[in-house]
């Protein structure tokens, strides 16, 4: 079982300098802007700005593990949480059933190709790209080999964090739900079930990534 973190109070320093990946002398908190003076005796599991209680860094492989555990997970369940039928309603003696997918196909057939792209970028290819970088950069951590590629991996896997929105998609799916279920029988899919566990996924990469950590890795890759 992995140690429990222990917070700790950092005194404040007034001179600026630049941080460090993980802080030796000084670091700037990434939420508020606190700097902080820091030494060797501080470190420990984590250290937690004393103004926001932000993470400041994470020297514990237990997050790193977490992260890739649901990168490779959000990667097995993607297909068949955007493929599966999310919902089964019947109304007025008409049935049907609709995936992820067929909905961005039938808002294309209906001339909604803006619409179309956009849902399909924000909740398909995106997610899809950042679960496939979180899991890249993960495997490279455990196995310490960094490609040339590997800083722009960093890059681009914080780009496609800002464009990942599939959990708005599944916050229409809730609203659908509650709107269809007076006027006839709906019924939760299979789909659903996969998408919620992709969520829970993309939710626990964002939770425990560490950009700090991931740069800090490069760099001692390119000091050695």
């Amino acid at each position: 079982m992995p140690v429990a973190a222990q917070r700790f109070v950092l005194p404040y320093n007034s001179v600026m300098t630049t941080a460090s990946p993980i802080p030796k002398d000084l670091t700037a908190c990434p939420d508020c802007d606190l700097l902080l003076h820091t030494d060797d005796a501080t470190h420990d599991r984590q250290g937690h700005c004393p103004r926001c209680d932000a993470l400041l860094w994470d020297v514990s492989n237990h997050a790193r593990d977490i992260d890739f555990a649901a990168a490779i997970s959000g990667l097995l369940l993607f297909v068949p949480a955007v493929t599966l039928p999310i919902l089964h309603f019947s109304m007025a003696g008409q049935h049907g059933s609709n995936s992820l997918i067929d909905g961005v196909w039938r808002l294309w057939q209906e001339s909604e190709q803006l619409l179309a792209v956009l849902i399909l970028l924000c909740s398909v290819v995106a997610p899809l790209v950042h679960m496939l970088l979180a899991a890249t950069i993960g495997l490279c951590q455990r196995l310490q080999r960094y490609p040339n590629l590997y800083p722009r991996w960093l890059k681009w896997h914080n780009w496609m964090r800002s464009w990942s929105m599939l959990e708005v998609y599944a916050m229409g799916i809730i609203v659908a739900y509650v709107k269809m279920m007076h006027d006839g029988d709906v019924a939760v899919a299979p789909g659903t079930y996969c998408l919620s566990a992709l969520l829970l996924c993309i939710i626990l990469c964002n939770q425990y990534f560490s950009e700090e950590q991931a740069w800090q890795c490069w760099e001692q890759r390119t000091n050695a």
